[in-house]
């Protein structure tokens, strides 16, 4: 069948080739920025330089199909068995395989293969937040019964989403009592100027726009707790790096609300494929009787059927906890967990299991 896999750093990637997995990212069949290359080559250099990422790239008669972002790892409390542990840094929010429409199945007997016959042998995979449904992860289990792999799961949450691809209205989807306050809370903020919405893609998602989203995701309680992007040097190259490469390719989108000719709200996201992905969100703590960060969600709710008439979703990319919880009305269910390969990982895994709260306590405490 011509499929084939090549293992390297990612270093040793040329423009051609970055070049050919910035084009799978936009045409997979289930988006994922957080494995895209103006993703990870940003998050490789300037957050997680000491543990750069290998990267599996899967060819069917020379095309890429598929690809697959990892670190090797040694043995350790949680994993017992030198593993490949899906690439991620502090601004990851999933993982998982990328693949063109169709292509699940020979990506991953491709990947099964290369962890059969590649030395030194890796015994495991550790996906952190995975889609349940991703298709190459189901490839995976089916095929590995049979040698003795199973799915060690660690979490699962269902993150919040807005599907777009119904007839009935976006925001009659919305939460009645939620659309109901954020109105009023609109009605109250044009008391204090006119207040406009904008949507800054293409050239206009610049360096302007960008440094403008940062100030305002700093102000606030994210700026005194230190997590803000702009708390760190490091963060703050690594989302202009990541925005600038995702503006080249026309994926990088800020949605910003105005009052008074003043942008009090800011989102980032980023569009591939079908799918709005959510990033970061600031605003301006003066205006926080208005929920500007709510109201800035809600206006560009309702304008994407316009904006974007293929977009077919919009991620949120955030935990089932967090505020979009309240306003999304659809769920996708995430898991985190082990996926060994042989019978003599998975024995490795189910004994090492008296030893896991001692690993989360050293985890908790590192």
């Amino acid at each position: 069948m011509n499929v084939s896999l090549t293992w390297q750093p990612l270093a040793g990637l040329d423009e051609a080739a970055i070049a050919s997995w910035s084009e799978l990212a936009r045409k997979a069949e289930k988006p994922n920025p957080f494995s895209a290359p103006e993703f990870v080559l940003p998050a490789a250099r300037w957050l997680t330089p000491e543990h750069t990422p290998w990267i599996a790239s899967i060819y069917r008669s020379g095309e890429l199909i598929g690809v697959g972002c990892f670190t090797p790892e040694r043995a350790n409390l949680f994993i017992p068995v030198p593993h490949l542990r899906s690439y991620r840094c502090a601004h990851s929010f999933r993982s998982g395989l990328l693949h063109l429409p169709g292509e699940s199945v020979a990506v991953a007997e491709a990947l099964l293969r290369f962890l059969r016959d590649d030395k030194p042998r890796r015994h495991a995979l550790a996906f952190h937040n995975v889609m349940a449904d991703c298709l190459v992860m189901e490839t995976m289990r089916r095929q590995l019964r049979t040698a003795g792999g199973r799915w060690f799961e660690r979490h699962r949450f269902h993150r919040p989403v807005l599907r777009l691809n119904t007839q009935e209205e976006v925001v009659k989807r919305l939460p009645s009592a939620v659309v109901k306050d954020l109105r009023r809370r609109h009605r109250r903020l044009q008391g204090r100027g006119e207040t406009t919405f904008r949507i800054l893609q293409g050239p206009q998602a610049n360096g302007r726009a960008t440094q403008t989203h940062l100030e305002l995701e700093h102000d606030g309680w994210k700026g005194d707790a230190g997590s803000s992007l702009l708390s760190s040097q490091a963060h703050t190259r690594f989302f202009q790096e990541m925005m600038e490469r995702f503006r080249q390719t026309g994926a990088a989108v800020f949605a910003e609300t105005l009052c008074g000719g003043e942008v009090i709200a800011s989102s980032s996201n980023l569009l591939l494929g079908g799918t709005l992905n959510g990033f970061k969100t600031g605003w301006h703590h003066g205006y926080a009787a208005a929920s500007p960060g709510r109201l800035n969600e809600l206006l560009l709710f309702e304008q994407m059927p316009t904006l974007w008439p293929h977009a077919t979703t919009f991620d949120s990319q955030a935990q089932q906890d967090s505020y979009l919880a309240n306003m999304l009305p659809d769920r996708e269910t995430m898991m985190t967990g082990v996926l060994t390969t042989t019978q003599l990982s998975s024995h490795a895994m189910t004994a090492a299991r008296f030893l896991r709260p001692l690993a989360y306590r050293l985890e908790r405490d590192s």
